[in-house]
């Protein structure tokens, strides 16, 4: 039996599960609450002694991310020493030896997430519950990206839930970095078509059951449209406070999931259309050539990844038939308003780049100009009788025949082929700014898009400095509507009950206190001024052949 056992051994010896990096993630209660979250990370060390580990450091817009990581100490055997930056740790051992590396993850601020109008991308950790994404808070060691890697979770209270995009066979060190990990008092279910997990958390306008067919529905069509099947992915929905009044929707797209930000407030057509945009980035940029490895070179071909992301949207959620032409045209108008508005709509590229994390107009023109350039090329391809899912898909091939070119290297070559030279406009609308304008007929025969001058949208008050002041309104100009109507500096603004940000011509209501008492305020949002604008008006007799073509149209079937 012995010389039988042995010989086993040695036949699963040679037959042993190569190296795994492996994470573990235990919460540190005290009193009940969770207020930090253990990590043990262990791996097999390098021949030479010496791994550098990567700390967390800046993504989406958060800097310092270290500042998250406490208590980070080596195991036995090995020693930590300074690396090349504050975000670098040199981790020294036996040659070949497997070593370990424990941490604590925090959260480096006092309370629960709060709308900042993005999501919170810095780890989460509460009594009750924690949110993480590996960017923010994963310490990485620099070895071979194809190296295998699992992450697990242990000690959770009774009653806690945990959910990851992680918790999949085939994961390599290349895969942690773009995901998502919570747990606690997350609600976790699956959609009923089986394309989609959920975790959420709080109360909503809408059931856990009704966000989770929809967020499978999308998927599905999504992955329809790419000719894939039915894959893990995860939509994890953390809940943020706002300001009274205002409402946020957001998320960031990973991998195989998305990682959701909203208020409480969000209506269900917003999370609808973040649904969207969100699962769309399963596949644009990442397979389609990517993103240049250079975070500055990335931020400029955002035109491509953001701007083809919302083009798609639409157009999927009509194929889909959630949007109707009505609704299409309506989101579309919504974004053609803010682009006119905007004081960033005539900056180059290289504005993009130096400025998306530090000003809010700049970080909108790559989603803006991006979708009425795809909108622009897409009617050029037709015209050809090709479309521009066409060549997307033709994109993904080449990837993944190992094409080595980024996204945007590959489309310019792609859509020459396919019979559209799209360098000049790259030229004049990304590299020199020039305002997009789209054709009257773009959409035939939907409708037309008409050029016009409308009233510039003004609160008539400074919502900044508002903001700033803890909704104390300040910076009334005496000259608007607001003041007509009785709203002065000093009041507190509670809530708005009614009207449309960025549209001039609809009434805003706005619940303030003045003093003890409670008034409403009701008012045309308007400047001074006007600005041209374009806008996309449907044809006013659309039904029965018309329609169908229309629906083709806008879905681009």
């Amino acid at each position: 039996m012995r010389v039988v056992a042995a010989a086993l051994a040695l036949f699963c010896a040679g037959f042993a599960a190569p190296d795994r990096v492996e994470y573990t993630l235990r919460p540190e209660m005290l009193d009940g609450a969770m207020r930090a979250l253990g990590v043990s990370l262990t791996f097999t060390g390098d021949a030479d002694g010496e791994t550098v580990l990567e700390l967390p450091s800046s993504w989406g817009g958060e800097e310092e991310l270290w500042r998250g990581v406490d208590d980070l100490r080596a195991g036995d055997g090995a020693s930590l020493g300074a690396g090349a930056g504050p975000q670098f740790r040199v981790l020294r051992y036996a040659p070949g030896a497997r070593v370990s590396v424990s941490y604590r993850i925090i959260q480096d601020g006092e309370g629960p997430p709060v709308s900042q109008g993005r999501g919170r991308y810095r780890p989460v950790i509460q009594p009750r519950y924690f949110h993480l994404i590996g960017e923010t808070a994963l310490v990485v060691p620099d070895v071979d990206e194809g190296r295998p890697a699992r992450v697990r979770v242990s000690g959770l209270p009774r009653g806690w839930r945990y959910a990851s995009d992680l918790q999949h066979g085939g994961l390599a060190v290349a895969n942690l970095r773009a995901s998502v990990m919570v747990g606690g008092d997350f609600r976790v279910l699956n959609a009923p078509n089986g394309h989609a997990r959920v975790a959420i958390r709080g109360a909503w306008s809408f059931t856990d059951r009704d966000f989770a067919r929809e967020a499978g529905e999308i998927i599905g069509a999504q992955r329809a449209f790419w000719g894939d099947e039915r894959q893990p992915f995860l939509v994890t929905v953390l809940q943020q406070e706002a300001a009274p009044g205002n409402r946020s929707v957001g998320g960031t797209g990973l991998s195989d999931a998305f990682a959701f930000f909203a208020t409480p407030n969000a209506d269900a057509g917003m999370i609808t259309r973040t649904l969207a945009h969100e699962g769309n980035h399963t596949w644009i940029p990442g397979q389609i050539g990517g993103f240049p490895r250079d975070e500055t070179l990335e931020r400029g071909s955002y035109w491509l990844s953001e701007g083809f992301t919302e083009f798609f949207t639409g157009r999927l959620l009509v194929r889909q038939g959630v949007w109707g032409p009505a609704e299409f045209a309506a989101d579309l108008n919504s974004m053609l308003d803010a682009y006119a508005q905007s004081s960033a709509n005539t900056a180059p590229n290289a504005r993009v780049i130096a400025d998306f994390w530090s000003d809010n107009e700049v970080q909108r023109l790559p989603y803006r100009r991006g979708r009425l350039l795809a909108t622009i090329w897409d009617a050029r391809l037709r015209a050809e009788g090709r479309s521009l899912d066409a060549v997307l898909r033709a994109m993904r091939a080449r990837a993944r025949a190992g094409d080595p070119r980024t996204a945007g290297e590959m489309f310019l070559q792609v859509a020459r082929e396919f019979g559209v030279d799209t360098a000049a406009d790259l030229t004049t609308y990304e590299e020199q700014g020039a305002l997009v304008r789209l054709s009257e007929d773009v959409f035939a025969p939907c409708g037309h898009v008409l050029t016009e001058d409308a009233p510039r949208f003004h609160r008539g008050f400074d919502i900044d400095a508002t903001s700033a002041n803890n909704n104390v309104i300040a910076g009334v100009d005496p000259t608007l509507n607001a003041y007509a109507a009785g709203v002065r500096d000093g009041m507190v603004l509670l809530r708005r009950d009614a009207g449309e940000i960025g549209n001039a011509n609809v009434e805003l209501v706005y619940v303030m206190r003045d003093g003890d008492a409670e008034r409403t305020f009701r008012y045309l949002p308007r400047g001074h001024g006007a600005f041209t604008r374009q806008r996309f008006e449907i044809a006013p007799v659309l039904e029965g052949e018309a329609l169908s073509q229309c629906r083709a149209v806008l879905a681009g079937n």
